[in-house]
């Protein structure tokens, strides 16, 4: 039976929806997490009227404490204790209409009560390319995201491709109807600080992780058939440790024209956006594409592989080319490079397509949907 304060809310036409941020203490800047806290403030920034609790991980993390909302704090840190041990008895607790879950899926098991669950499905590497996901997230998500799929009243992907893979690898009933293709957004840019001692303007830039679905090897090889060419401007990486990561760090330190930044912060990564002449991201597979989508927005024309969501995202903003292929590669590259004409065209198409994507639109079909479940849920239990 709904509260009176639910009962309050809804004839105002609002609703109350929780959102699990309980990954969000982590401080690296990496896709996913990105997402949870950039989708998680456009919709509690949203005036939408709703109301929001956030479900947190010991304490409210440092990127949402400005936030004008409840928040309730699980005694866990461990992702499987807060999903095996306190988050299903705290879920039917939140008097909240639907729960959206932006990083991890749902727990795999659910008290009776608990609200229905919006599940954001990032991507698919784990069945679509294991062998370059880490052991760990292979038998975490083949454990829970059926589950998840499964108890969803709808389901959030960042693109039409993951849609594809999803519904491809999951035949789940009814899976296709729950499915909405919500593209990621751009965060507030970061007023750009000075370039990193030593690097000029010009320079081809590299920004992910460096773990083995970023395609690192192949970029380097591909770096030196054009060094055999000519003289190709520095390749510059921006880009934390990842998994799986330790001979291919190795290599690109020793690389000859090769600037590895390690992670860097957002004035930085402005930066290097600003004065980068191409982005190389040949990624063997990504869900989204996130650092293609801020190169775009900067009018830094790219380099991609042309497998998963990119194609998608840039349009005609970039070279496509076959990822496992160097020399592909490397004449991509190439290619931008020498074109002035060519890499003036990319950048403004790419400029032109950066902005119909942003996270007050995305928070906006987010809001639809937990909307869509509230009333659905509504109707059915009257």
């Amino acid at each position: 039976m709904a509260t009176p304060r639910l009962l309050a809310l809804y004839i105002q036409g609002m609703a109350r929806f929780a959102i699990d941020v309980t990954a969000c203490w982590r401080p690296m800047r990496v896709g996913m997490l990105t997402v949870a806290v950039e989708l998680t403030r456009a919709l509690v920034n949203a005036n939408s009227g709703d109301e929001f609790v956030l479900i947190c991980s010991r304490e409210r993390p440092e990127s949402m404490r400005d936030l004008d909302c409840e928040a309730v704090l699980s005694p866990h840190r461990h992702e499987v204790a807060v999903k095996a041990r306190w988050m299903p008895s705290i879920e039917p607790l939140l008097e909240a209409d639907a729960i959206l879950y932006p990083y991890w899926p749902s727990p795999p098991f659910r008290r009776q009560g608990a609200p229905p669950a919006v599940n954001f499905v990032h991507d698919l590497a784990f069945r679509v390319r294991p062998a370059e996901v880490p052991w760990q997230q292979r038998i975490y998500f083949g454990a829970v995201l059926q589950p998840a799929l499964r108890q969803s009243a709808a389901v959030v992907v960042p693109s039409e491709a993951t849609r594809a893979d999803l519904e491809r690898l999951y035949p789940v009933p009814a899976l296709a109807e729950k499915i909405h293709v919500i593209p990621e957004g751009l965060a507030p840019g970061a007023a750009p600080g000075p370039l990193p001692q030593g690097i000029e303007p010009g320079f081809i830039l590299a920004v992910g992780s460096v773990e083995p679905r970023k395609n690192y090897p192949r970029l380097l090889d591909a770096y030196r058939r054009m060094r055999g060419r000519g003289v190709p401007p520095p390749l510059v990486i921006a880009g934390r440790s990842g998994w799986a990561y330790g001979d291919t760090l190795t290599k690109i330190k020793a690389e000859r024209g090769v600037h590895y930044l390690g992670h860097v912060d957002e004035p930085t990564l402005a930066a290097l956006y600003g004065s980068a002449s191409v982005l190389a991201f040949p990624s063997l597979y990504e869900g989204f594409g996130l650092p293609l989508l801020e190169a775009m927005s900067h009018g830094v024309p790219a380099v991609i592989g042309s497998g998963g969501s990119l194609p998608e995202l840039a349009g005609d903003a970039a070279i496509l080319v076959d990822a496992e292929d160097p020399d592909a590669i490397a004449m991509g590259l190439d290619r931008l490079v020498d074109d002035d004409e060519l890499r003036r065209r990319l950048g403004a198409e790419g400029i032109r397509r950066a902005k119909g994507y942003t996270w007050a639109g995305a928070a906006e079909r987010t809001l639809e949907v937990l909307h869509r479940v509230a009333r659905k849920t509504e109707a059915e239990a009257a």
